[in-house]
This record gives C-alpha cells, sequence and structure tokens, in this order.
C-alpha cells in the first residue's frame, strides 16, 4: 500500500527532475571549473535546464491528462506512456543541443544525450513490457559518475555510492506502491546504469 512517505520519495526523485539535480552536483563538485563558473550563470544554467526537462514535459503531460489520454503524471500504465516519453525524449534532446557548444556543461550535455538515447530505448523497451522510469533515472545517475570514474580514473565513489543508495531508496518506494513488480524495477537500474557508464567513455 502507497504510503505518504513512499508518494513523497516518488515526488521528490520523478524521473524528470534527475537531471536538474545531475546539473546541480556537477556545477558544484570541487574542481576548478566548477568553482570559475560565476554564480549568475549557474542561476541562469539551472533554469534553462529546470525549463526544458521538467516543466515543459511536465506540461505536456498535464494537456494529455486534460485530454484523459493519461490518467497518472506518474504514467502507471505502459499503454499511456507512448506521447510522454517520446516528449521527453524530444526535450531532453533539445537540452543536448542548447548545451552542447558551452565549455562547462560539456559533461552535462552528453549526459542529456544519454539521457534521450535512454528515454528513446525505453519507449522501444516500453511496447513489450513495462520498466521502471524512476529507476532509469536513478541508474543514469549512477552510470554518470561511474562512467567517469572508468573512464577518466576519477574519484567519484562517494557520488556512486549516494547513487546507489538513492536508488534503493526508490526502488523500494516504487515497489511499496505496488507500481511496479521487482524485475520491473531491476530492469529499470540496469538500462539507466549500463547505458549512460557507456556513453561516458564516448567523452
Amino acid at each position: 500500500m502507497e504510503t505518504k512517505l513512499t508518494r513523497g520519495i516518488s515526488y521528490i526523485f520523478h524521473p524528470l527532475l534527475i537531471p536538474t539535480y545531475i546539473l546541480f552536483i556537477l556545477l558544484n563538485l570541487n574542481s576548478f571549473i566548477a568553482n570559475s563558473v560565476p554564480f549568475s550563470y549557474k542561476l541562469i544554467l539551472s533554469g534553462v535546464v529546470f525549463l526544458t526537462t521538467f516543466m515543459f514535459p511536465l506540461i505536456f503531460t498535464w494537456l494529455l491528462y486534460r485530454l484523459r489520454l493519461v490518467t497518472s503524471f506518474f504514467l502507471v500504465r505502459k499503454e499511456e506512456r507512448i506521447y510522454p516519453i517520446l516528449a521527453i525524449a524530444v526535450f531532453y534532446y533539445v537540452t543536448y543541443y542548447l548545451l552542447k557548444g558551452i565549455h562547462i556543461s560539456t559533461i552535462f550535455s552528453f549526459y542529456m544525450l544519454g539521457a534521450t538515447l535512454l528515454a528513446i530505448l525505453s519507449l522501444i523497451v516500453n511496447f513489450y513490457r513495462k520498466i521502471s522510469l524512476h529507476m532509469i533515472g536513478a541508474g543514469s545517475f549512477a552510470g554518470l559518475f561511474l562512467g567517469l570514474s572508468l573512464n577518466f580514473g576519477l574519484n567519484f565513489n562517494a557520488e556512486i555510492f549516494s547513487a546507489i543508495i538513492l536508488a534503493g531508496i526508490i526502488g523500494y518506494a516504487r515497489l511499496k506502491s505496488d507500481t511496479h513488480k521487482p524485475s520491473e524495477i531491476y530492469y529499470g537500474f540496469a538500462m539507466g546504469t549500463i547505458g549512460m557508464t557507456m556513453l561516458m567513455f564516448l567523452l
């Protein structure tokens, strides 16, 4: 049975919010590049990403909800996921295109490219079976820092460990809400982690 706690976790770590969280982490890492970026620029960049990866897809989903093409913002039914996921892929690619020429956001723009590809892959998988979009988002978080660690030999152990713990919390919340089967949780996390890790090797 869904509780206020599991519902709150699902809202706070909604897949559409993961890119904004990732950008916030990258802009606040203890590195020369992150430290050299003016605070005002960080705010502008964060605002753009929040709009294109969260607000616009949310508004599109709300329109579908008003048209009664979807029954929930969490897209519980497999059949109603097609158009929202397709829209997410488009908005994610737009974000990638807008940011790919900005030096500070090279890693994040690649992350958005990976998120776009994961959205397309999840859309394809959705025709055959339901999969957890929450866990794909959590897996992309882990895959980003795992890929950077393996590719560049950087120490992101704390970020990787935090991503795994976070994925466990999100997975637990999704299971307790009776939204997904265990296999859908595992497949989602594996897809997000492996897909994003592989993409980081193209940097």
